[in-house]
């Protein structure tokens, strides 16, 4: 197999900032880590966001969850609806905005924040600077009015694959809708569409982030090998049923 260049593997941030398309999203950097979801007051801003806690199998390790704030370190920041590419626009935050954190997405990619003017949404986590503080802590929140694509990549041997990104494509050119998703630490990828989104979808590999586990500190393939997902990808209708899930095998 061939070695890819740290250079290949490097996901643009910008796909958070405020333009017309966007690029693979970078890595989040984040594993699931055991929480302790506790309730987080409905946003006022946004009287048709209702999420809901997911349910936990960890051993908590702290009584509450007490929210803080933190700053986007990129100017042109969007604040969404919904956790992904392709949910509506609330809002640009301006390089350090002061933003409360009140949760994150299942996966860890993105935030739900309010900001100073309290207005509620979801921010692309990549492009947030927590000022010390430790994004484990932030319970896992399933967003409401949104479908989920989900799927797991796990090598031969049974062990997840993190850092592996893969796009939801409609169509073909530059116009043509698209979100994207990267496993976290269990291997597994979350990939939030709106409601109305219907069809055929393909769900692609794209890319290796540096912090995937298939690579090492200098963001090379580990011991020169590189490898792929099988299938390379696969072909998602929605509405999907309840309950399914696209498995990749890492070789």
């Amino acid at each position: 197999m061939k070695t890819l260049s740290a250079a290949m593997l490097i996901v643009a941030v910008a796909a958070g900032c405020s333009v017309g398309g966007h690029s693979s999203a970078p890595s989040t950097g984040i594993a699931l880590a055991p929480s302790v979801f506790v309730p987080i007051p409905t946003p006022t801003a946004l009287p048709s966001m209702e999420p809901t806690l997911v349910a936990s199998t960890s051993t908590p390790v702290a009584a509450m969850f007490v929210p803080f704030a933190v700053v986007p370190w990129a100017d042109n920041v969007l604040l969404r609806s919904n956790p992904g590419y392709l949910f509506s626009k609330i809002a640009n935050l301006g390089k350090g905005a002061s933003l409360l954190v009140l949760g994150r997405s299942p996966g860890g990619e993105w935030l739900l924040v309010k900001t100073a003017d309290n207005h509620a949404g979801w921010v692309f986590a990549q492009l947030i600077d927590y000022q010390g503080n430790d994004p484990a802590q932030v319970p896992f929140i399933m967003p409401s009015a949104v479908q989920q694509v989900t799927g797991t990549v796990k090598n031969e041997r049974g062990q997840p694959i993190s850092g592996i990104q893969f796009s939801l494509t409609q169509g073909a050119g530059s116009t043509a809708p698209r979100n994207d998703a990267m496993t976290d630490g269990t291997g597994t990828f979350y990939a939030f569409m709106p409601t109305d989104s219907k069809g055929e979808w393909l769900v692609g590999y794209t890319a290796v982030a540096c912090t995937s586990n298939t690579m090492d500190p200098k963001c090379n393939c580990t011991k020169g090998v590189c490898g792929s997902p099988d299938p390379n990808s696969a072909n998602v209708s929605l509405p999907q049923k309840q309950g399914e899930m696209l498995v990749f095998v890492w070789k």
